[in-house]
């Protein structure tokens, strides 16, 4: 596994990176060139996610994130004042009075800051567009964030304007550059979408174009806002399911399998299971279209920047990461043993149905009626 320090080294550069729904191209630009860096196949689909290739053999699985956040974009500036589009999902009584911060839609640089006056909100209470009091200049196309520290790490706790989803970006990238260097050629594909926090437009132009086979086993790789029963700093999560569906049963014992089995090895690894259900991931437009599916799940705090009572970063647990790295390297390693786990859990039931189902057609059992 890699050094913490190299780790740490790329969550600083990446979770540093202004992104936004349709304005992702900082994150992307980043994502490629270490791609290149390291020698991974990869290439941009008609809609701008990048689609990695590496291994050979049969099985193939393929690992998604996303390189938005909530953010917003500018549809009309004057003198002190900005009209902007919201998106993605954050509740209204965040806005009023919360600090922005814009950046230029070419130069990725912050070119003003302000608050936020007023919003408008659709028929369902989602704040779709917001009126900004700035200093600075800005113009149509530009895009924000909420202003918060970019990066900042406090012991084993990790702060950032926007954890969700990439850490999940840097997860992937990680162990795609731990299966190459340990020289492990299982078929696998990592998958960087688009606009996830608007509707999963990226992953919807994945699954239109049809370029995964219908065979490709997907893992979401979320952060997940942290629930009852699940802790920060318990290790990565076994996502069961999100806000809108159950995911494979397959998959969840695969997961469940392959955790037991590096607990057992290494005593240090430690993992969580349970339904996410703060919202919900990629995992699920997939499964809807046919697609065996599952999830883990880094714990987060400040879920979509909504501290208790405020906007606030987001925060992830270093070790957590670290957790999802390992638990991804050695599902990929393992993928061929996919249905094993199933096959002896079947086995299991049936061993003990002959043994004791015979019990209950005996005709002496004092249950006559």
């Amino acid at each position: 596994m890699a050094a913490r320090s190299d780790l740490m080294h790329l969550l600083e550069k990446l979770l540093s990176l202004p992104t936004a729904p349709f304005h992702e191209r900082f994150v992307s630009s980043f994502l490629c060139e270490e791609l290149k860096r390291v020698g991974l196949d990869f290439h941009l689909d008609g809609y701008g996610n990048i689609i990695v290739a590496y291994g050979e053999g049969e099985s193939s699985v393929a690992c998604v994130a996303h390189m938005d956040h909530p953010g917003f974009e500018i549809v009309e500036a004057g003198a002190g004042r900005a009209e902007a589009d919201w998106f993605g999902g954050v509740d209204a009584k965040y806005f009023i009075g919360a600090r922005v911060v814009i950046y230029g839609q070419f130069s990725g640089a912050a070119c003003a800051r302000g608050v936020v006056e007023k919003i408008s909100k659709n028929p369902q209470g989602r704040v779709e567009k917001m009126t900004l009091r700035i200093k600075g200049g800005t113009a149509q196309g530009d895009f924000g964030t909420w202003d918060l520290v970019p990066f900042r790490r406090r012991a084993e706790l990790i702060e950032t304007k926007g954890a969700d989803d990439l850490v999940g970006c840097a997860v992937i990238l990680s162990a795609l550059k731990e299966l190459k260097e340990r020289g492990i050629k299982q078929r696998v594909r990592g998958i960087f979408t688009r606009a996830e926090e608007q509707g999963f437009i990226g992953t919807l132009g994945m699954i239109h174009s049809g370029l995964l086979p219908a065979s490709t086993k997907i893992i979401s790789v979320e952060t997940s806002k942290a629930l009852p029963g699940v802790v920060l700093g318990g290790g990565p999560v076994i996502r069961l399911g999100d806000r809108t569906s159950m995911f494979h049963h397959q998959m969840v014992i695969f997961m469940d399998h392959v955790a037991r089995e590096l607990q057992k090895r290494e005593r240090r690894f430690a993992y969580q299971r349970r339904v996410m259900d703060g919202g919900t991931c990629e995992a699920t437009p997939y499964q809807l279209r046919g697609y065996v599916t599952g999830g883990i799940a880094v714990p987060l705090h400040n879920y979509h920047n909504q501290g208790r009572k405020r906007i606030g970063p987001e925060g992830v647990h270093l070790k957590d990461v670290e957790g999802v790295i390992r638990l991804l390297v050695e599902m990929v390693v393992r993928i061929e043993e996919f249905a094993l786990p199933t096959e002896e859990t079947l086995k299991r039931f049936q061993d003990i149905w002959q043994r004791y189902g015979p019990r209950l057609r005996e005709k002496d059992q004092g249950l006559k009626g």
